[in-house]
């Protein structure tokens, strides 16, 4: 199974599933699973030099960049008929859902 995070600032709570279960720390070791680590982890968000607020390639396990006009569904299309039995969940952001590549594929 793989989950598509499609809203732009939904990054976050990956960041912190990732955190708690320790695959965040596997890809970055200076994010301890301590208290420093978890101060360190909360004064990088959305912070000039540290990580963005949307789903982005430094994410653990990221396909793609969240929050991107109508990209996490076309994403999720892709994962699906490359794996046909990979369950695929996507959740899709408010301004995605207004834009032209998503009605696209809508229909």
């Amino acid at each position: 199974m793989i989950y598509i995070a499609g809203p732009g600032h939904g990054g976050p709570a990956i960041v912190g599933n990732t955190y708690l279960e320790g695959t965040y720390s596997e890809f970055f070791p200076d994010i301890t699973r301590d208290m420093p680590g978890l101060k360190k982890l909360f004064t990088q968000f959305s912070f000039p030099g540290g990580i963005s607020s949307h789903v982005a390639p430094t994410t653990p396990g990221s396909i793609h960049e969240g929050g991107e006009f109508g990209y996490s569904l076309s994403h999720a299309f892709g994962a699906a008929f490359d794996n046909p039995d990979l369950i695929v969940a996507c959740v899709i952001g408010d301004g995605e859902a207004e834009t032209g590549p998503l009605a696209t594929a809508w229909h």
